[in-house]
């Protein structure tokens, strides 16, 4: 598979999700599917990192398509529901901007979608984030 998954801590409260060089539509809804079924598992908070330093290159060529569109929304929608945070780790300039226009029409759907530009910040923000919330569920 094209995006590997990995705990990123003991605890298995967050995941770490990488998308290497070449991956397709069918990889992605692999991972998210394992990615919910994991999340639904567990009662505490779920945190994801997923990392498109290696891969974002998009299936098709372009996001401004239908298809590109509607895999990325699933994408950002990981933590809907109340599942936890995401932070997407890598992402260029351009994909942010359409990411807070079409947050800005749908805020529901990525509300808890975050961006980093290392690991370290991340993680830091990832963690703060389980962190906080896991403590106002309890």
């Amino acid at each position: 598979m094209a995006i590997d998954l990995y705990w990123d801590n003991d605890e298995q409260s967050v995941i770490l999700c990488e998308f290497q060089d070449r991956w397709t539509w069918d990889d992605l809804h692999a991972a998210l599917t394992t990615i919910k079924r994991l999340s639904s598992e567990r009662s505490q908070v779920f945190g994801a990192i997923i990392d498109v330093r290696k891969g974002l290159n998009i299936p098709g060529g372009s996001i401004f398509n239908r298809e590109a569109l509607t895999n990325f929304q699933k994408m950002t929608s990981l933590g809907a529901g109340g599942k936890g945070p995401v932070v997407i780790l890598g992402m260029n300039g351009m994909i942010k901007t359409i990411f807070d226009t079409v947050k800005k029409m749908d805020s529901k759907t990525a509300s808890d979608v975050y961006f980093a530009d290392t690991m370290t910040e991340a993680q830091r923000v990832i963690y703060n984030l389980v962190d906080r919330l896991d403590k106002t569920s309890a």
